[in-house]
C-alpha cells in the first residue's frame, strides 16, 4: 500500500446533481466540488481486500526424490501465493498442506482456515470473470503491482474460491488538477471533466501486515516481502 495519483472523469450531469442541491449551480465547478463527489463515489469508497482461498491444487512446483517429498516453507509458499503466507505469519490463518505422488508429479493440497480474523469481516470471494464482479477490484490489483510483474504458473494450478477481508481504505489528499474540453492536450468530452487527484491507502489491522512501510511488513523473511512486491 502506497500513495497513488489518478485519474478521474466526471460527468457534468452529477457534477450539476450536486451544485443545484447545494445551490451554486451558476458558480464555476471548484476543487472542493470535485473532490466532495470523489470522496462519495462507489469506487473510491470500495475497500482494499485481501483474496483468501479455501483451497490451492498445484503440481510440477518443483522436483524431489521419491518419498521426501516435504511441505512448503514460508519462503515457498509465498512463491505460490504470498497472500496466504502473509497471513500465515500473522496467524490469522492455518494452512494444512497434503502432497499425493513422488517427485516432480506430486500433487500438492493446501486448505485454509481463517482463523484469526473477525467472522463478521470475511466476505464470500468472488469471481473476477463473472459478470457481476466489480471491476474497481481488477484495476486496484493491477494498481499494486509493478511494472515488471509476471505471473507465476503452475501445472494444474486450481484455486478454490473462500473469503475476501478488507484490509484498507483509501484517504483522500487533494485535487492536483482539472480538465475539460477546452485543454488541447486532452481528449474529453464537452460534459466531462477529468480530474487528477491524490490518494493513498490506509490500512486496518489486518491490512498492516501488507503495508510494505509497516514494521510487521518488514519483519517478514526477504523472500516473503519480494513476493508480496512482485
Amino acid at each position: 500500500m502506497s500513495a497513488a495519483t489518478r485519474r478521474h472523469c466526471l460527468t457534468v450531469s452529477a457534477l450539476a446533481s450536486l451544485l443545484l442541491a447545494t445551490g451554486c449551480l451558476s458558480k464555476p465547478i471548484t476543487k472542493n466540488d470535485a473532490a466532495q463527489l470523489i470522496r462519495v463515489s462507489a469506487a473510491f469508497t470500495r475497500p482494499k481486500f485481501a483474496h483468501i482461498p479455501r483451497q490451492l491444487t498445484f503440481q510440477s512446483y518443483w522436483s524431489s526424490q521419491y518419498g521426501t517429498e516435504g511441505v512448503l516453507s514460508i519462503d515457498e509458499l509465498s512463491k505460490v501465493d504470498p497472500t496466504v503466507a502473509i497471513l500465515k505469519l500473522t496467524r490469522a490463518i492455518s494452512v494444512s498442506e497434503s502432497i499425493f505422488g513422488p517427485g516432480q508429479g506430486a500433487m500438492h493440497l493446501l486448505v485454509i482456515t481463517p482463523i484469526g480474523i473477525d467472522s463478521a469481516a470475511l466476505l464470500a470471494d468472488e469471481d473476477p470473470r463473472s459478470p457481476g464482479a466489480d471491476a474497481q477490484e481488477t484495476i486496484d490489483a493491477q494498481e499494486g503491482r509493478p511494472q515488471s510483474y509476471m505471473q507465476v504458473s503452475y501445472n494444474h494450478f486450481k484455486r478454490e474460491l473462500g473469503w475476501r477481508a478488507p484490509i484498507g481504505t483509501r484517504q483522500f489528499l487533494q485535487v492536483d488538477q482539472m480538465h475539460n474540453w477546452r485543454d488541447a492536450n486532452e481528449q474529453i468530452p464537452v460534459n466531462e471533466l477529468a480530474v487528477d487527484f491524490s490518494w493513498r491507502w490506509v490500512p486496518n489491522d489486518l491490512g498492516d501486515a501488507f503495508d510494505t512501510a509497516s514494521e510487521t511488513f518488514r519483519s517478514f523473511p526477504d523472500k516473503v516481502q519480494e513476493s508480496a512486491g512482485t
